[in-house]
């Protein structure tokens, strides 16, 4: 995609000039920030390169974020580690974007002493390493010792579900309070896909409790967080699922288990909540 300017680069990948966008992290997209001097070093340009072309991308979209120069061409240069360095240099900018040309992918050069790579998993792990946990956890250490120059690091290690203090950060973007909020495919969305299948008894029991706990597994894997009510009607389908007890499989109901009926009217009622 050529021909744009960098303010609709910015406008469609970024929320602030260090953070971007959650509407766009949601289409299965990671974003990890990682110690980085101003620009695009590069060594940082020779991962970069890599992670372009293992998305089959021969070119890159370079672009200055400020919003004095919204109204700029992006430049284009070819995937390798030299022409990243030089098209970035050549823009005289204390911040930068480096995206492909679909902007499925970019890496955000800050002028606080970090950079972010975003996209698909695979051009992750190629700009920041493999130990995408491991990148995270450095870069909290990185934010926290920063934090005498600059708030921003902190702010982004928080907003990027880096841990801070010990304590385990959740990716803003993947928090949501509404069933509304949730994107289909994510852990959540298949929980709430799920339970709204087995409400209306096109799902069975069986099928459902598989599905459903598979979607749990998958919510805690990825670092998805239900909080508030949403959080609360997903426990309470948990606890249904505990006490529910198929019809003819030999077990005698103890008090508070609940059958085929029960479960599905526990699943309706937490739906109704959210």
């Amino acid at each position: 995609m050529g021909g744009l300017r960098a303010g609709e680069i910015a406008a469609r990948l970024l929320d602030a000039p260090h953070l971007f966008g959650a509407g766009w992290l949601t289409g299965g997209r990671d974003a990890v920030p990682f110690p980085a001097a101003s620009g695009v070093a590069p060594v940082v340009a020779g991962r970069l390169a890599a992670a372009v072309q293992s998305r089959g991308e021969r070119h890159i979209l370079a672009c200055p974020i400020a919003p004095s120069r919204a109204s700029e061409m992006a430049a284009s240069a070819e995937a390798g580690g030299s022409a990243i360095h030089a098209a970035v240099q050549a823009l005289s900018a204390a911040e930068t974007l480096v995206a492909l040309p679909d902007l499925s992918a970019a890496l955000l050069a800050t002028s606080a002493g970090f950079a972010v790579a975003a996209g698909p998993r695979q051009f992750v792990e190629a700009v920041v390493g493999s130990d995408v946990r491991r990148a995270r956890s450095s870069f909290a250490d990185f934010a926290l010792t920063a934090l005498g120059s600059s708030a921003r690091p902190v702010e982004a290690a928080a907003y990027y579900g880096c841990a801070l203090s010990g304590r385990p950060w959740r990716p803003a973007w993947l928090a949501w309070r509404r069933a509304a909020d949730v994107p289909p495919g994510s852990g959540v969305g298949s929980q709430l896909s799920a339970m709204r299948h087995v409400a209306d008894g096109r799902l069975a029991a069986e099928d459902f409790e598989r599905i459903f706990r598979a979607a749990r597994r998958q919510e805690i894997a990825v670092g998805e967080r239900a909080v508030g009510p949403l959080a609360a009607a997903l426990d309470a389908v948990c606890w249904a699922l505990d006490g529910y007890v198929a019809a003819g499989e030999g077990w005698q109901r103890a008090p508070g288990d609940i059958d085929l009926a029960g479960l599905r009217e526990a699943v309706s009622l937490a739906l109704a909540d959210v």
